[in-house]
């Protein structure tokens, strides 16, 4: 399972790499584009930014990570399942990710995503993230729910498969789309079997966790 990842890009970025594949980012009347803050880990349950169809573009908005299902209206602490992955596996069949997956595709802004491996307390920690910085997102799912305690709730999942190269760090890794693949997993018309599968075995660089703070101190 992926249960932590990293979003550090700005709003003009990722407008600038949308514009590239000639997906303009767009708002609703009266909304104005946001000022966001790197997030350095983002966990379930953390507001997170992704990427929606919307009027011949995309929509970015920030919700709840970990789907709550259309069919759930009971109080939003009631929800109990882990439904911040979703296996490739299963996602066409599971009750709560079928309709997502056939309706409402998204993609989830992101750098990379951390990973424990080896001994000790606590586990070391590493950060993995695409070779040379190519931008990425997560392939994910959203749902929109309503309770009379919580009002309407927006979240996502994000789509994991088994790791291929990566399966020295974990047995699951995110579905982690180029950018040449966003409009295509975002087209729910599309078959997107072939953006599921094992990733190529350079793709990726693995390295010790720094927080962005660190990082940013040496420069």
């Amino acid at each position: 399972m992926c249960s932590n990842y990293r979003r550090a890009k700005s709003y003009a970025q990722m407008r600038d790499e949308f514009s590239h594949i000639r997906l303009p980012v767009r708002f609703p009347d009266g909304t104005a584009a946001p000022n966001l803050a790197p997030q350095d880990e983002i966990r379930p349950t953390d507001q997170a930014v992704v990427f929606r169809v919307l009027d011949n573009g995309v929509e970015l908005v920030r919700m709840r990570w970990g789907l709550v299902p259309f069919f759930h209206k009971k109080p939003l602490r009631e929800w109990k399942a882990a439904t911040f992955n979703a296996k490739a596996e299963t996602v066409k069949t599971l009750a709560s990710f079928r309709e997502p997956f056939r309706r409402r595709r998204c993609l989830i802004a992101a750098d990379g995503w951390v990973e424990w491996k080896g001994e000790g307390k606590p586990k070391p920690k590493f950060y993995i993230a695409p070779r040379g910085g190519e931008p990425i997102c997560f392939a994910g799912l959203w749902c929109r729910t309503r309770s009379d305690a919580d009002g309407e709730v927006e979240s996502f999942t994000m789509v994991t498969q088994p790791p291929g190269a990566l399966s020295d760090v974990h047995d699951r890794a995110p579905v982690v789309l180029a950018m040449a693949d966003w409009a295509h997993w975002l087209d729910v018309d599309a078959d997107v079997d072939d953006l599921l599968g094992a990733e190529p075995v350079d793709r990726f660089e693995v390295r010790p966790f720094t927080p962005l703070a660190s990082e940013d101190a040496d420069l």
